[in-house]
């Protein structure tokens, strides 16, 4: 089954946020590394679910700004508007080449495979590759996939490991049946659970929620804390 794996959040001072996060909220966050080929760098926060929070920065805006990666473009479109907050979220997949060929099928409009790696502080690399399907960085994001190499990203110490579930996210849209129909033929998604204009849909570790508005909101289990933005 599809999984919730992280909530991208793009900041300009993102050691500085993580730490706000981990002090107010009495959480554990670490730092994450460098993406040399991008000119980004993140700290983390992981959660006993198998999803973190990933805080986004830019340390090289001119290797941003000409990636072709849509989620460091997105980034540097967030940077240059102004927009502080989540941005984006990834879905986590197993065999991404079954999603791409489905993408072809359907005449689903998507940008990728990208291989991804990061140097983590201890000097080891992650690997991974991500699949976006196409979105207006202006209006309703759509997830993208991401597929991890050997055991993915976890934590180097449990320590690291909050007790924590991170997995409930909604995405607002201004026509929300429009938008639950587009999640669903994309994803590949079973019917939603719908009470008037929510939909909802269970992921592996957690909810999908659509509602009438614009921005997305990611919230803890018991609804705890929650991070909200609107684009």
């Amino acid at each position: 089954m599809i999984a919730f794996d992280h909530l991208v959040i793009f900041s300009n001072d993102p050691k500085r946020h993580q730490e706000i996060f981990t002090s107010s909220h009495t959480q554990v966050g670490v730092p994450g590394g460098q993406h040399d080929d991008w000119g980004t760098f993140n700290y983390l926060a992981f959660f006993k679910n198998n999803a973190y929070i990933e805080w986004l920065g830019i340390d090289d805006d001119e290797k941003a700004q000409t990636s072709e990666n849509p989620l460091i473009q997105h980034t540097a479109f967030a940077k240059e508007k102004g927009q502080e907050g989540p941005i984006q979220f990834a879905l986590r997949v197993d065999q991404m080449e079954k999603y791409q060929q489905h993408f072809d099928e359907k005449g689903i409009e998507y940008i990728g495979p990208f291989p991804g790696k990061r140097t983590k502080p201890d000097g080891s690399v992650l690997e991974w590759k991500m699949l976006f399907p196409k979105y207006d960085f202006d209006a309703e994001p759509l997830p993208f996939l991401i597929e991890w190499s050997g055991e993915g990203n976890k934590p180097t110490s449990e320590a690291d490991m909050n007790a924590s579930e991170f997995n409930n996210v909604t995405i607002f849209s201004e026509n929300p049946d429009e938008f639950a129909n587009q999640l669903k033929r994309i994803y590949q998604l079973d019917d939603a659970k719908q009470s008037g204009t929510t939909y909802e849909w269970k992921l592996e570790n957690g909810k999908l929620f659509v509602q009438q508005g614009r921005g997305i909101e990611a919230r803890f289990k018991f609804n705890l804390i929650k991070f909200r933005s609107i684009f």
